[in-house]
This record gives C-alpha cells, sequence and structure tokens, in this order.
C-alpha cells in the first residue's frame, strides 16, 4: 500500500469521525429542543438523548458508531455527572436521620434485589443475578437533581431525605460493583483497598473544608469570573486525577468523580457554590453529559426487544422490580418524617434509574456474563422508570 493509500485511509476514518461527531452534536441539540419547543410534552430530556442516540445509531440511520472520539467524551461525561452528584450532596443537610433512613433503606433494597435477582435466575428467566440485583438498588440521583431543582423540591423536609437516599443509591452500588470486580486481586484485598479509598476520601473532604477561607479562597473568589476559568480546571483536574486513582486502585472511575465533587464543595466557602455549580452546570449538561447517554442509545441494543418477546415482556417487569425494590423500603422507614403523598413521592423518585444501570449493564455484557438482550431490558426498564416516575412523584408532591 502505498503512500496515497494511507493517507486516503486517513481522511476517510476522519470523514467517518467527523460524521459521527456532526450527528452527535445534532442529536443533542434536537434533544435538547424538543423540550423547549415543546414544554408540555414532560419527556425527561435524559430519555429524549438516550432515543436520539438509538435513532443515529447502527439499528436505525447507521451515522454513529462507538469510536475512540465518542466513548472518550461518552466516558468524560459519565464521570461529570457524578462530579456533579457529588458536589450537589450537602454534609450539613445529609447528616443525621436522612442519612441513617438512606443507609436502612438500601440495605433492605440490597435483600430485596438479590431475592428478586436469584429467583428468577433459578427461573431461566434471567443471568447475572447478581449484576442485576445490583442494577436494582441504584437510584438515579444525577438524573433527578434538575427535574426536583426546577421543581423547587430541593428544601427540607423532602429534599434532605430524597437526596441522601440517592446519594446512597449511587454510592454503595459502586462500591458493590467494584468489590464484584476485583478480580485476581479477591474478594478480602479489595475491600481492604475500597476501605483504604472511603477513609482517604473523608480525609480529603475534611482537609478541603479547612481552606474555605485563607488564601486559597481568596484566589478562587478572584478569578472565578476571569476568562481563564481557574476554578473549573481546577476541578476538572481533580476529578481526572481521582478517576485515574480509582482505576490504579481497581476501584469504579465514576467513584472517583463522586468523591471529587464532594471535595469539591467541602473546599469552597459556600457563597461561591452557586458560581461553580452554575459552570459545572454548562460544562456538563450543555456538553458532556448529554454525550454520555446518547452513546448509550448507540450501544442500545432495542433491535432484541422487537425480536425477543422476552426481552421486551421484562422492560416492565424490570421497571415494577425497579419500583418495589428503592420504593418499598423508603416507603414503610420514612412514616415518621414526611406525610403519606410525599412518601409515595420518595417512593417513586427513589425507585427512578438510569445512568448507573447503563454503566452495570454495560459491565455485565463486556465481561459476557449478562446477553445483550436483557441488558436492553434493564435499560429499557430505566428509561420507562424515567418517563414516568419522576412526574408521577412530582404530582403526589402538590397534593
Amino acid at each position: 500500500m502505498g503512500p496515497a493509500d494511507g493517507w486516503g485511509t486517513t481522511a476517510r476514518m476522519a470523514n467517518v469521525d467527523l460524521v459521527s461527531v456532526v450527528a452527535v452534536f445534532a442529536a443533542m441539540t434536537a434533544a435538547a429542543g424538543v423540550p423547549a419547543v415543546l414544554p408540555r410534552l414532560g419527556i425527561p430530556g435524559v430519555v429524549l438523548e438516550i432515543a436520539a442516540g438509538v435513532v443515529i445509531g447502527p439499528q436505525v440511520l447507521n451515522l454513529v458508531h462507538p469510536g475512540p472520539i465518542v466513548v472518550t467524551l461518552s466516558t468524560l461525561g459519565l464521570c461529570v455527572l457524578f462530579l456533579l452528584a457529588g458536589f450537589e450532596v450537602d454534609p450539613d443537610v445529609l447528616k443525621g436521620r436522612p442519612l441513617r433512613l438512606a443507609w436502612r433503606g438500601w440495605a433492605l433494597s440490597a435483600v430485596l434485589a438479590a431475592g428478586a435477582g436469584f429467583a428468577l435466575a433459578a427461573a431461566g428467566v434471567i443471568e447475572a443475578p447478581m449484576f442485576t440485583a445490583l442494577a436494582l438498588t441504584t437510584t438515579a440521583v444525577g438524573a433527578l437533581l434538575p427535574i426536583l431543582r426546577d421543581a423547587g423540591r430541593l428544601g427540607p423536609p423532602y429534599g434532605p431525605i430524597i437526596l441522601a437516599t440517592g446519594a446512597i443509591g449511587e454510592a454503595a452500588p459502586l462500591i458493590a460493583l467494584s468489590l464484584i470486580l476485583a478480580g485476581a486481586t479477591g474478594a478480602v484485598g479489595q475491600a481492604l483497598i475500597l476501605i483504604g479509598f472511603a477513609v482517604g476520601a473523608a480525609a480529603a473532604v475534611m482537609v478541603a473544608a479547612r481552606t474555605t477561607h485563607g488564601h486559597f479562597a481568596a484566589v478562587v473568589a478572584r478569578s472565578m469570573g476571569s476568562s481563564g476559568q481557574f476554578p473549573l480546571r481546577l476541578v476538572l483536574l481533580l476529578m481526572v486525577l481521582l478517576i485515574a486513582l480509582s482505576e490504579e486502585l481497581r476501584i469504579d472511575l465514576v467513584l472517583g468523580a463522586f468523591v471529587a465533587g464532594a471535595v469539591v464543595r467541602a473546599a469552597l466557602p459556600h457563597h461561591q457554590h452557586e458560581a461553580l455549580l452554575t459552570r459545572l452546570d454548562g460544562l456538563g449538561y450543555g456538553f458532556l453529559i448529554p454525550i454520555f447517554f446518547i452513546a448509550s442509545g448507540v450501544r442500545l441494543d432495542v433491535m432484541s426487544l422487537f425480536t425477543d418477546m422476552r426481552a421486551l415482556a421484562m422492560v416492565p417487569v424490570f421497571a415494577l422490580l425497579m419500583l418495589v425494590v428503592r420504593g418499598l423500603p423508603v416507603l414503610l422507614l420514612a412514616r415518621e418524617d414526611l406525610d403519606a403523598p410525599a412518601r409515595q413521592a420518595l417512593a417513586l423518585h427513589a425507585g427512578t434509574q438510569l445512568p448507573l444501570v447503563v454503566a452495570i449493564a454495560a459491565i455485565a455484557v463486556q465481561g459476557g456474563v449478562m446477553p445483550p438482550w436483557q441488558a436492553a431490558s434493564l435499560i429499557g426498564g430505566g428509561v420507562l422508570t424515567m418517563l414516568v416516575y419522576p412526574t408521577l412523584g412530582l404530582s403526589r408532591l402538590a397534593r
């Protein structure tokens, strides 16, 4: 093959990547434009982004394939999603009873999920019961936050409880996922690594909290509005460093991103939180996070839902299990804290799942333990919860 052929191949590859990038950005714009033009439609942006990914992916228009550019941007989007989730968690609000309720609720959820997962596997309905059970214990707090914030529902008494429930619904499954993926180091060794990581994360938050006054805080305050965006770049550097550390320790990278968000929040004075959050929101929800959800749609095996009746039938089953596994425990445990409509809303919001379901299903499929049809059913169930449960929950809160 001559030089001309080599350059031609490079050019063709560049064109393929360019088409993918243009299609992804067009899908991002369309997914944001639909609710802006049709606000009464009521479909969450996350669902529109996944649907747009399906349309531009190999199963419909065949414009986008999960190449290096899209995969890298998608991974960064997932990390920024959890960075924002960690940043939104206010320790002053979550400590005490809301956190205790969240841990008890998740423990009950884990028992219910394990029972459901292994029962379905024993009946020959599904495979990978451990990964399935783990997916059922998650809560999409990152996707719920903008919905609840826009509705003005993050204040007490409801806000602290759903935030704590959501935070544990992301952190606990991530820790469990890291243990499952321990590999050759063994569960005991990986458990010690996780304990060390948790202690280090707590120490980092405590040290960061001591920097809210002094020279560092003054530098951040001076540069917050500058074109250099030093605070934002510093946050992204911290996120990448913690992600790299997570990779070295064989801990799921989103756990590192979550810790980075918590450390950043602790390091900043309260009056600077909103300013940095605005910048992170712009970068995250305006650019990187939609790419993660669109890429998830690109990878989604939707055709299996229409070629395998079992796959299609399991979508509502998984959606119902997500509500029962996450919703029932908080419905019972929060009786002293919330009235009946608010507890019903809490159950619906706790049962809203998607980002971690996508991540866990992808890992299980890549590991060869979960068939693609089951992953599509799980993600389809998560999409159904995102479509139905947040709106139903807000309607219960309005009563």
